[in-house]
């Protein structure tokens, strides 16, 4: 059964099993009925067949009775005796399945040579007898026949004598006949079978032509080559495109107001704030430093919870960034030479590491979102050089920010914004990143063994340039896989 990736709501994906494809399961349904179809037209061949052959066997027993009726004479003796040798050189040779018989007052008085001087044992007459009409017996060996008898009357000089006169064929004949008629029958309509299956399937392959146009559109528009359904399709698959389209139109708006209610918020809160934060200086110039302190905190708790739904709200994520790439070295490079002339940047050994069009799998607002907190927060920890590393891992792209500040330590969390977890712009920065790639079901992942500050994280991405012989590097610079020894921290503290 084949497995199928789909989106699910937040992190990761949810595997939809299907059982066989649409192609698969109408062939199989047009196989079935060809099969089915053909298998009664040969039952009833077979049936018409026979008809038509036990006709004949009683044609050719009435012709044999007539011929053999013809050729019967009296002898000089006044004995019965066939006037010349029968036609048929079957009735010569013993045990032949062709046969004739003549009977007087019950009793066999000439038997053709076939018969090797057993008799028929014909019985008593009975009513289809009688009519003329042929029935069957079983010889002392098991052979079925076909027989035909009939009285007739020959003349003698003192009168006429009566003979019954049958005439026998083998049932294996018409068995034989029948077996070569099935068996050639069933060559011809297996034939018929293939071609109808084939002309079936390639029947399904144009009339799911305009699925199939569907399905290149839709990864079209995922990988952002076009921005919705374009093709015409027939009428009966119209809706679907329509709708998706207009699913896709609802997405837009939808992210599209969410933002402009985040900046309304946030524009809205901006002058409370600032009010909050006069009025909690002016208690501090008043010398009420307990009261000061309690409005800095809860300003301060404000300002961390809107910062972090604004970035939430910026952040596109994997469902609504369909189509969505972004150049990881050029904005890697952008990044660091913003940095390196923010305060204490420029102190700092910047060096960046991503070969030229690596492509990452993602809304370029959310990745500059991502990679900006990660450097910020290792431009206020290093000591003197940051290091970032973007680098290819199969089909995905590992993104790494390492700097010579102190390491996480080794009772790091993950990151929250729960009392007295975090109170610094950094960590808020790793819970804005951890949130953004929730989004995209991947994780930050950051290395609490490391004496310095290591985090990164993968997603997917299409790499220029580096290939398998780079993602082995990096897995030996390294040292180990992303899913050994790493784990999410939400402060950065000295390790001892």
């Amino acid at each position: 059964m084949a497995e199928i990736a789909a989106p699910r709501d937040g992190a990761g994906t949810t595997t939809l099993r299907a059982a066989r494809t649409l192609r698969r399961r109408m062939l199989m349904v047009a196989a079935a009925c060809v099969i089915g179809t053909l298998a009664v037209a040969g039952v009833s061949l077979v049936v018409v067949f026979e008809k038509h052959v036990l006709e004949m066997i009683g044609k050719d027993l009435d012709l044999r009775w007539a011929d053999l009726a013809r050729d019967l004479r009296l002898d000089a003796d006044g004995d019965p005796t066939i006037a010349q040798e029968a036609r048929d050189s079957r009735y010569r040779t013993p045990r032949s399945g062709a046969y004739w018989q003549i009977s007087e007052n019950g009793a066999p008085v000439l038997l053709s040579p076939s018969l090797d001087g057993r008799p028929l044992d014909l019985g008593q007459a009975g009513p289809a007898r009688s009519t003329g009409a042929w029935f069957e017996i079983e010889t002392p060996e098991g052979h079925e026949l076909y027989v035909v008898e009939r009285d007739v009357a020959v003349g003698r000089p003192d009168g006429r004598s009566r003979y019954r006169l049958a005439v026998a064929l083998d049932h294996a004949q018409v068995a034989q006949a029948r077996g070569a008629f099935v068996w050639d029958m069933a060559v011809v309509l297996g034939l018929i079978a293939l071609v109808l299956v084939a002309a079936a399937a390639f029947q399904l392959r144009v009339t799911l032509q305009p699925l199939a146009r569907l399905r290149d559109e839709l990864s079209a528009i995922r990988e952002g080559r076009q921005a919705r359904f374009r093709s015409a399709v027939p009428a009966e698959v119209a809706p679907l495109a329509h709708d998706l389209n207009r699913l896709l139109d609802g997405q837009e708006q939808l992210v599209r107001k969410a933002r402009e209610r985040a900046g309304a918020l946030a524009h809205g809160l901006k002058t409370p704030i600032a009010i909050l934060t006069a009025e909690q200086r002016r208690l501090e110039a008043d010398g009420q430093a307990e009261v000061a302190k309690r409005v800095r905190e809860q300003v301060a708790a404000i300002q961390t919870h809107v910062e972090r739904e604004l970035a939430r709200a910026r952040a596109h994520g994997a469902a609504t960034a369909l189509g969505a790439y972004v150049d990881a070295s050029a904005t890697a490079e952008r990044l660091v030479r913003v940095m390196s002339r923010m305060p204490r940047g420029e102190d700092l050994a910047w060096r960046c590491e991503a070969p030229a069009g690596l492509m990452l799998r993602m809304d370029p607002d959310d990745f500059g979102e991502i990679l900006g907190n990660l450097l910020d927060n290792a431009r206020k920890w290093a000591s003197g050089s940051v290091t970032l590393r973007c680098e290819a891992v199969g089909q995905s792209v590992r993104v790494t920010v390492e700097d010579d500040g102190p390491g996480f330590g080794s009772n790091a969390s993950p990151p929250s914004l729960t009392a007295g977890d975090r109170e610094s712009s950094a960590g808020l920065g790793l819970v804005i990143v951890q949130d953004i790639l929730a989004a995209y079901g991947a994780s930050l992942w950051i290395d609490r063994a490391a004496t310095n500050g290591v985090v990164s994280f993968v997603v997917p991405g299409a790499a220029a340039g580096a290939g398998r012989a780079g993602a082995a590097a990096a897995e030996a610079r390294d040292g180990a896989p992303l899913s050994g020894g790493w784990r999410l921290a939400s402060e950065r503290t000295p390790s001892v």
